[in-house]
């Protein structure tokens, strides 16, 4: 594995300095009008805020509108029931009350924290690339090659979804009906069926929840790991079941396991449900660095266990061009035995300088896997930046490109390449521009949509970097798996569609991803409409 020269203690330092463990009797209170526990609270932000406020959410409001709320909505927000009581649970009272105190400030105050303590820095952009003990750069850590923080219009949250039900027509499935089937979720980011049609789904905050009868257990699932939460594409990731999963009991979960303190590595957790929860538990695969993005999983046909890790999509030359680093996991596909050993077949093994359980390599942030069940070959879904987004075909040992070709721009309006093919490089089977922000995806196989047999569904979350403006994607192919047509189906509910799975039954799921307001939905056939 990669292991870098530099290594500066000043980044440590910096880091420690700027922590949510520093009390108001230790800040800095050496400024005129600016209290101690504004100064910690500033800490506090950095440390648990700034990942989503700082252009990690585009529903998130960015700073300069969260001083502009004012102390009372603030305090409403962070409150037990408020609109961010998830992410208050992360914190203790006081630095809740810290980070209150900072976020009621007023923007044309604030400026005078930057003098308040020379070694922290709001970005992070300031320190070094690297850090003791972690082997690759570090995403709050670097200089911006490109960088979501421009300008842009205030936040525009999807609207509450209604109860429903809500009837739809699609061009070759005309009746349909969509019903709410559980609320009460939040940020959730995968679905999986139980054989019996439980459903359980993944928080990202680290809850793995069921869904029996129709109705949400208000507890989550016990026996599951603790996750560690660093932003919008890290946390709890994925749940899958083992292919024998009826006489074995195994399911597999991806996650970000906490590491170096304020830091997660990717890692794959494997348990055995005993139908109320999940007992013999333990990590089979643990990444060895705390810049890699979503990982997403699938079993193959072979019987073994196939999974994505992200690349960090912005940064330096260095961290967005380590999707091409072959000793590097990031941006990659990887394959690995059902108990997490090397497969002896796979087709980096034994190439010096690559990391063993490479399957493929050249990707962004793959957020959708799954198994074509006619060519049994892996499809998954890629983030570009603006532009750019891909449905990928995965074959072992190819190079799918990232940062080198890509048909996006960067979120600056940069291209990311003039010319978005290169020699030696494997194009992408259906390319969005403009971005869809696709997510979960699978076919569809079963007899309740006759005519939606051997289509793709793909989960999208936004188009061209706007709000309201998620739907499912149904993609219809001919006989060589080229895409004939495509439809948007649920766009009129405006909803971000995070995952779509179909249950034993046939029927479509799908899971919204609307922060504390997510629900899980059911598509099914309507009653026919009489005809005139």
């Amino acid at each position: 594995m990669k292991r870098p020269n530099l290594w500066l203690a000043a980044s440590v330092l910096a880091i420690a300095a700027c922590t949510s463990t520093q009390t108001a009797a230790d800040a800095p209170a050496t400024l005129a009008g600016v209290s101690a526990d504004q100064l910690a609270g500033q800490g506090v932000y950095n440390k648990f805020c700034s990942a989503c406020h700082n252009g990690g959410d585009e529903t998130a409001p960015v700073l300069d509108e969260l001083h502009g709320l004012g102390r009372e909505r603030i305090s409403a927000a962070l409150a037990p029931g408020g609109l961010m009581a998830l992410q208050s649970g992360a914190i203790n009272a006081q630095q809740r009350t810290q980070v209150i105190a900072f976020l009621s400030t007023p923007a044309s105050a604030t400026p005078q924290f930057a003098n308040a303590d020379l070694s922290t820095d709001p970005t992070g952009r300031n320190r070094s690339a690297y850090v003791e003990g972690i082997p690759y750069p570090a995403r709050r850590i670097r200089d911006e090659r490109d960088s979501a923080d421009g300008p842009r219009p205030s936040a525009w949250p999807a609207p509450r979804l209604g109860d429903g039900p809500f009837e739809f027509e699609s061009w070759e499935q005309r009746d349909l009906r969509v019903s709410v089937i559980a609320r009460g979720l939040t940020s959730p980011r995968a679905i999986e069926f139980l054989p019996s049609g439980d459903v359980l789904v993944a928080e990202r905050a680290g809850s793995l929840r069921i869904i029996r009868n129709g109705k949400l257990d208000p507890a989550p699932i016990a026996g599951t790991p603790k996750v560690a939460v660093l932003g919008t594409a890290t946390g709890f990731m994925d749940v899958i079941l083992h292919p024998d999963f009826r006489s074995n009991g195994l399911i597999y979960l991806s996650y970000h396991k906490p590491a170096h303190g304020e830091y997660g590595n990717n890692a794959i957790f494997r348990g055995r449900w005993n139908g109320t929860e999940i007992v013999d538990g333990k990590d089979i695969f643990v990444g060895d660095d705390v810049d890699a993005l979503y990982t997403k999983m699938a079993f193959g046909p072979d019987g073994k266990l196939y999974f994505t890790i992200g690349c960090p999509g912005v940064g330096t030359d260095e961290s967005i061009g380590r999707a091409q680093e072959p000793d590097d996991y990031a941006g990659k596909t990887l394959r690995l035995n059902d108990d997490g050993t090397l497969p002896i077949d796979n087709p980096f093994a034994g190439k010096a300088g690559h990391n063993p359980e490479l399957y493929t390599i050249g990707h962004r942030v793959n957020l959708g896997m799954t198994l074509n069940p006619w060519t049994k070959e892996f499809w998954v879904s890629e983030h570009g930046p603006q532009g750019g987004d891909e449905i990928n075909v995965l074959k072992p040992g190819q190079n799918y490109g990232w940062p080198l070709v890509s048909d996006g721009r960067y979120y600056s309006g940069t291209k990311v390449s003039p010319v978005p093919y290169k020699e030696g490089l494997t194009r992408p089977h259906i390319s969005y521009v403009p971005s869809i922000a696709p997510g979960g995806m699978l076919f569809y196989t079963g007899d309740k949509f006759p005519a939606w047999k051997g289509n793709l569904f793909v989960g999208a979350m936004r188009m061209s970097n706007s709000p309201r403006t998620g739907h499912l994607e149904r993609i219809v192919f001919n006989e060589k798996w080229e895409v004939v047509r495509s439809e948007m189906l649920l766009f009129d509910l405006h909803q971000r569609i995070r995952d779509v799975e179909q249950s034993p039954d046939g029927y479509l799921y799908v899971i919204t991803d609307e922060g504390a307001d997510s629900v899980l939905m059911k598509i099914e056939p309507g009653a026919p409409k009489p005809q005139p």
